[in-house]
């Protein structure tokens, strides 16, 4: 695909920038900017959030630091408690990139960045939002477990959980294999995307995807087995 047509199809994206340092939030505008994105840029979370409430964003781009750094979760919990927008991370600290996949950033790149980089995940974030994988549309019942496309929530046994929308894209992928073991490549090649290092971060999904599950006491085990893959598996 050429480059301009990648910007064609995200001309009209609307993202949200939180930076607070000066040249940082001019050289990613930049960048968003040549991905094809209007840009509305504010210096702390705190400030964005209320326009996060009043506008409904594409994308959301949080480059960590000062203060917002430190209560990088409760900033990860209240950016998705608002939106179901792709959000991506720049942070220069990497020892916390799993902890905020796991958190609900969708994709996570090193501070400093390489736009080239950023562009990428940007439109590749874009592409995913505008097309999704969503295998449960609709509400469907498994042995007394609910899931609700529409919603993207499962129940079962008087508990709920919700899901942001990659996790579902890949809960449904492995709902419509029960029982069946779906390697890495195999799930990829269904249309699950993670942006960047998609196989690495296929694994800090399906930890997120357990966490929720269990606690609910689904009829299924979400099972790993080296050289086999994932299975959702139903009693």
């Amino acid at each position: 695909m050429r480059d301009d047509e990648s910007v064609g199809r995200s001309e009209r994206s609307h993202a949200l920038l939180i930076e607070a340092d000066e040249a940082y939030r001019a050289a990613i505008t930049a960048s968003l900017r040549l991905a094809g994105c209007r840009v509305d840029e504010a210096v702390t979370a705190e400030a964005a959030l209320p326009a996060l409430e009043r506008r409904g964003y594409d994308l959301v781009v949080w480059g960590v630091s000062g203060d917002d750094a430190a209560r990088r979760g409760e900033v990860i919990s209240e950016v998705r408690m608002r939106t179901e927008a792709p959000l991506v991370l720049l942070d220069g600290t990497s020892d916390m990139a799993q902890f905020d996949l796991e958190s609900g950033a969708d994709q996570w790149l090193p501070k400093p960045f390489v736009p080239g980089a950023l562009i990428g995940a940007v439109r590749a974030a874009l592409r995913k939002a505008a097309s999704p994988v969503v295998g449960v549309a609709t509400r469907m019942e498994m042995r007394g477990m609910v899931l609700d496309g529409k919603t993207r929530r499962v129940s079962s046994g008087g508990r709920e959980a919700a899901f942001t929308r990659q996790e579902w894209d890949l809960l449904s992928i492995l709902v419509s294999h029960p029982n069946r073991y779906l390697g890495a490549r195999e799930i990829l090649r269904l249309g699950w995307r993670a942006g960047d290092h998609e196989a690495e971060q296929l694994r800090t999904y399906v930890r997120r995807l357990r966490r929720k599950l269990e606690p609910l006491q689904a009829p299924c085990q979400l099972l790993s087995e080296h050289g086999h893959g994932y299975c959702l598996a139903f009693d």
